[in-house]
């Protein structure tokens, strides 16, 4: 078209509405059941495949790093594999999931909920040496974690051969321990190992969480978090249900105190909050090891298989993988599958000694539908029995969605 004749006026609107007309065609989204079948076929054929291959790829190199934090090339690996992820989720994001109009879809269709989720795609917005710093303050984290080790309490300039671990050693020592002064010098310890170590890495990972957010629609990383609760009032039905239980908590927790008072009288005092390190667990998440100092009624039996464990298991892997048979009998008595491999020869059960670990249990599904695996530093106790449990009872859920998959 040539403007040399027309007033130029005239030109300009026929400029803009070109615009207009333009970014519609750009920004229109594909609606109604034709393309809510379209989207269907992509995810079911086309995307599922691709995906997990790409995620198939991360589980491994993550296991390979998570199971040997020292070693230079498993991180490297790991690094890329996640970037390579990042990447990919963005592709698919661009040229697919982003032209479908999701919300017009069906309530009642599983696609609607997958593309509502997959419209998030988290951390995959970081463009370029974000990403790639963001993958690093990962997984320097980790590697603190892992490595964070203590003197013991009664040799405090240790050499590095000396010093202990978290697990084992460390958790064991807060369980048991009944010196208030050995106690908090391991509490506080790890924590200048560990958490000290790790503030500024925090920091930065909150930042770049933050940044992604916002690429996503989102004002923070905790909103983006709270969006897969699928609830509007998801902070005020957590603030209810807290103020539900408030009393009960305020009741049991004074009780406690008033019977650790009676352990430890100069350092634990009546109106003030419990020291942390002195309810038996490294996080006070659970005070399950200090049921023996507050239960209500001592003469009652104490309900701890721990010796009973110890005289049927010894702490080889022989011996853990005699307690997970145990667990995987009661799950298949129940009619689940068996998940025997969860603790086969890929696993980690036991903390080896050749090499530094995440020692953090965990079911990992590695994409396959085959391969199961679940990574522990599993000690013969009543606490681990029960994780062993737990950490199998959930590989079995991951199974069970694979071959009975429910719509996300």
């Amino acid at each position: 078209m040539t403007c040399q004749l027309t007033p130029i006026y005239l030109c300009i609107i026929i400029g803009l509405v070109l615009v207009k007309a333009i970014t519609i065609q750009q920004t229109t989204l594909c609606t109604g059941p034709h393309c809510e079948a379209q989207a269907k076929e992509y995810l079911d054929h086309t995307y599922e495949a691709a995906a997990s291959q790409e995620y198939n790829k991360v589980v491994l190199a993550d296991w390979d790093y998570n199971t040997d934090v020292l070693n230079k090339t498993a991180e490297d690996n790991s690094k890329k594999a996640n970037i390579a992820l990042a990447e990919f989720i963005l592709k698919e994001y661009e040229d697919n999931i982003k032209q479908y109009d999701w919300e017009s879809f069906s309530d009642s269709s599983s696609v609607k909920r997958q593309l509502k989720f997959l419209n998030g795609i988290g951390t995959a917005a970081l463009k370029g040496e974000d990403l790639e710093k963001y993958n690093n303050v990962l997984a320097d984290m980790n590697k603190i974690y892992a490595t964070a080790t203590v003197c013991p309490f009664d040799d405090q300039t240790c050499e590095d051969e000396k010093r202990l671990p978290l697990e084992p050693d460390l958790e064991h020592i807060i369980a048991t321990s009944t010196n208030y002064d050995e106690l908090t010098y391991i509490w506080k310890g790890w924590r200048e190992s560990s958490g000290k170590k790790v503030r500024e890495l925090y920091s930065e990972y909150v930042n770049y969480g933050n940044k992604a957010a916002l690429a996503n629609g989102y004002p923070n990383l905790g909103q983006f978090w709270i969006r897969t609760y699928e609830s509007k009032t998801f902070q005020d039905d957590i603030e209810k249900l807290w103020l539900d239980v408030k009393d009960l908590y305020e009741e049991l927790h004074a009780y406690v105190r008033f019977r650790l008072i009676a352990k430890f009288p100069a350092n634990v005092v009546d109106g003030e909050p419990i020291p942390a390190s002195v309810l038996g667990n490294m996080w006070a998440q659970s005070w399950d090891n200090i049921f023996p100092d507050v239960v209500p009624f001592p003469d009652a039996p104490i309900f701890d298989v721990t010796p009973a464990l110890k005289k049927r298991f010894n702490q080889t892997h022989e011996g853990i993988s005699q307690i997970f048979e145990v667990a995987n009998e009661f799950f298949v008595s129940l009619g689940l599958e068996d998940m025997a491999m969860s603790y086969g020869p890929k696993a980690m059960i036991i903390r080896p000694e050749d090499k530094e670990v995440l020692c953090h249990a965990s079911a990992w599904d590695f994409y396959n539908g085959y391969d199961y695996r679940i990574k522990m530093c599993t000690s013969v106790n009543m606490e681990d029995f029960i994780t062993v449990h737990h950490e199998l009872g959930s590989q079995k859920k991951i199974f069970l969605r694979i071959i009975s998959p429910i719509p996300l």
